[in-house]
């Protein structure tokens, strides 16, 4: 890991359930490996407010949620004990239409934020309306395969289509990517290809050359599937530690109409995803 790592603080949301723990396991290692501060934020739906019209189911629902609240961060602090970095834990215990947008509000402070991927949430409709909150921060959002062992960025695919997001994307690889990473700047049905323009990837490519990394454009046929699949497939294909890409933030009709390559990558991860809004 480089000594001059720009990763000075980094956030992880969990629900605190037994299968959220090894994201935990996994940001303390991250947040070691760069010497950084850890924020922990435990999710915790308050189902009180779905029975609110019932006194007496409100009461037993309250004392349900604020037992598993107590349980799941009792957990996670107990996986942090006799760690050598700095570590915050705290709740968010809200309903559950409230909850994405606390969080939102806690990645606004950090430099990175992770989320453990599908299978690790107790509601897999918790996790991805959180993970697509946090892609309206701006920071780096990372989405976490629970294969996943931290490592430095020696090998990264950045899915390229000139647009505004890619560029963000490709300004946090540099801050993300070691020194001397080998970059495939990759392009899914690339109309530039004839004339190898490439819709700006060869000028990318040269940025990343230009602050010394390897690599170079390359265009992908997606031969009639889906993007996010194509990207995906290519970057496992080649070794790389992480994809990363532009996250749209679109209205979930438009959404639907292009195909959803931003929603499709946040429910299917086979390595960590870095998405950039």
């Amino acid at each position: 890991m480089s000594s001059i790592s720009q990763i000075k603080h980094v956030l992880v949301v969990v629900d605190g359930a037994e299968h959220s723990l090894t994201a935990v396991d996994q940001a303390l290692a991250y947040a070691g490996m760069h010497e950084a501060a850890l924020t922990i934020v435990v999710v915790t739906e308050n189902l009180a407010f779905a029975a609110a019209a019932d006194a007496m189911a409100f009461a037993q629902a309250i004392t349900v949620s604020e037992d598993q609240r107590d349980e799941h961060l009792a957990a996670v602090r107990e996986r942090t004990r006799n760690t050598a970095i700095e570590v915050e834990v705290h709740s968010v215990f809200e309903a559950s239409g409230l909850i994405p947008g606390l969080v939102k509000a806690e990645g606004q402070y950090a430099d990175i934020a992770l989320i453990p991927g599908v299978g690790r949430w107790q509601r897999d409709g918790l996790r991805r309306r959180i993970s697509e909150a946090l892609l309206f921060t701006g920071v780096p959002t990372v989405i976490l395969p629970a294969s996943w062992n931290p490592g430095p960025i020696d090998h990264a695919v950045l899915g390229w289509n000139a647009s505004l997001e890619s560029f963000r994307a490709a300004r946090a690889l540099l801050n993300l990517a070691e020194p001397d990473a080998r970059i495939d700047v990759a392009i899914v049905d690339d109309p530039g290809v004839e004339s190898g323009e490439h819709r700006g990837g060869v000028q990318i490519a040269r940025l990343f050359a230009r602050h010394g990394h390897s690599g170079g454009v390359c265009p992908i046929s997606s031969s009639g599937k889906d993007t996010s699949a194509v990207l995906q497939n290519y970057a496992v294909e080649q070794k790389a530690d992480v994809l990363v890409i532009g996250g749209y933030g679109r209205s979930r009709a438009l959404e639907f109409v292009l195909g959803g390559v931003t929603r499709e990558l946040i429910d299917h991860q086979r390595l960590p995803i870095v998405f950039v809004h």
